[in-house]
């Protein structure tokens, strides 16, 4: 058997082998017989006949040496008359089944008492024959105790295969068990890349509109400095204006510190910390990081939220991220149809680009519904069916990874929650995102 060992094959080998061996055991084991009985003339004549029918004899000539005997070798079969001086057959009996407890008894007397033959039966004989022995029925009593050693023997092996089976069973679910440890760890492992990969996709992509964040406050700032600068040349320069100019600058300095903040937290690769979250604050969120984005690609943003919704259990930065994605692919629907208009490939028509952003609460499903629609080129039904799934996208090669919304698609389902597409071609695409209220990770965090 080649390493890695398959325990399904281990398992039909071992089990092949156990039949194997109780089969040469059948074949090749004797079944033992203890005859005792002080009359030497009934007991050599008795033994002989017994050899020749294929058993392997002992005997004895009174109760303590036929204790010895099955105390020192298997026996079992007791043949043992009722009369011996030191002892009687049903005590020697009884202290045989001490030994093994298999034992099956067959008790001989020369006179028909009924009460001796109950109390034989009582203390586990299985027959009562009267001397002189007729041999076909003690070979019929033989055949009977023979058949109830077999039948307990197979009951003891089958119990013993039971319990291997069960061993090998155990240790299957042991190494299984393991394996799949082991693949949730390489695939949550695999999943964190991939989140991170994504992100740090997303703000290069976003790299522009991020400047513009920046740019915007530190424009200010400048323009603060050079009023100050005026305003000493000209000597109008008073303690009043500098308050109010460094209050302002202030504020621009808190502004590029959130943003800055912002995209460090959003970036870095931390572990998974679910808590209540405000679902329009990481929609906004994602749309400082995206929005300027939007506005140069000529995209008319319009959000309504609904008032009073309530909070869920989630991973802020996750959802976020999942909101980026479904903006990003939104916006590259909405060029790709602006694109198509222009070449001539969809008829001639005034096209603005629209992204409509709605929040509310579903009182029914208990759960947080928000709602991206956007204008684009749409989807088509076979589709729809496909674009959750890995590397799966319709744009050029080089323009799409086909990762996000199967990014996406994993984030909400961690969130224990529901995404859906609808639309049409050429009608552009909603996609439903349910989130439950108090939804929790897999973690149970």
């Amino acid at each position: 058997m080649e390493k890695p060992i398959n325990f399904d094959e281990l398992a039909a080998s071992l089990g092949r082998a156990q039949e194997k061996q109780s089969e040469k055991e059948d074949l090749a084991y004797k079944n033992t017989l203890l005859v005792i009985d002080d009359d030497e003339a009934a007991l050599n004549p008795l033994k002989r006949f017994l050899e020749k029918e294929g058993y392997e004899i002992f005997t004895a000539i009174n109760g303590d040496n036929g204790l010895k005997i099955i105390e020192n070798n298997k026996i079992d079969i007791l043949i043992t008359d009722i009369h011996i001086g030191d002892m009687n057959g049903i005590e020697i009996l009884q202290k045989a089944k001490k030994y093994y407890k298999d034992i099956e008894g067959i008790v001989m007397t020369g006179q028909k008492d009924e009460a001796l033959a109950i109390e034989s039966l009582r203390a586990g004989a299985m027959e009562y024959l009267a001397k002189p022995i007729n041999f076909d029925e003690l070979l019929i009593s033989l055949e009977k105790a023979v058949n109830n050693i077999n039948l307990n023997r197979d009951r003891l092996y089958r119990n013993r295969e039971l319990k291997i089976s069960s061993e090998i069973i155990a240790k299957m679910n042991e190494e299984l068990e393991r394996r799949i440890d082991d693949r949730s760890r390489e695939l949550s492992q695999t999943q964190a890349q991939l989140f991170q990969t994504s992100k740090l996709a997303t703000l290069g992509e976003m790299s522009a509109g991020l400047a513009h964040e920046i740019n915007q406050p530190l424009g200010g700032i400048a323009l603060i400095c050079a009023n100050i600068k005026k305003s000493i040349e000209r000597g109008k320069f008073s303690e009043k204006i500098l308050i109010a100019d460094i209050a302002d600058i202030e504020k621009s300095i808190q502004r590029i510190t959130r943003v800055i903040q912002h995209i460090r937290t959003f970036a870095r690769q931390d572990t998974l910390k679910f808590i209540e979250v405000d679902i329009a604050s990481t929609i906004d969120s994602a749309l400082t990081l995206l929005g300027e984005q939007l506005r140069l690609h000529e995209i008319e943003v319009v959000c309504e939220f609904a008032k009073d919704i309530p909070k869920i259990m989630g991973e802020p930065f996750q959802l976020e991220q999942v909101w980026i994605n479904l903006m990003s692919n939104g916006r590259d629907a909405m060029d790709e149809k602006a694109n198509r208009i222009k070449d001539g490939r969809l008829p001639a028509e005034e096209y603005h680009k629209k992204f409509l952003i709605r929040a509310a609460y579903d009182q029914t499903a208990n759960a947080v519904q928000v709602f991206f629609s956007d204008n684009g080129i749409g989807i088509s039904d076979a589709n729809k069916k496909k674009i959750f799934e890995p590397f799966f996208t319709t744009k050029e090669v080089g323009k799409g990874s086909g990762l996000g919304l199967s990014i996406t698609y994993g984030i909400i389902e961690s969130h224990k929650g529901a995404i859906e597409a609808q639309g049409k071609e050429g009608e552009g695409v909603t996609f439903i995102v349910t989130l439950p209220i108090g939804g929790k990770n897999d973690n149970g965090n």
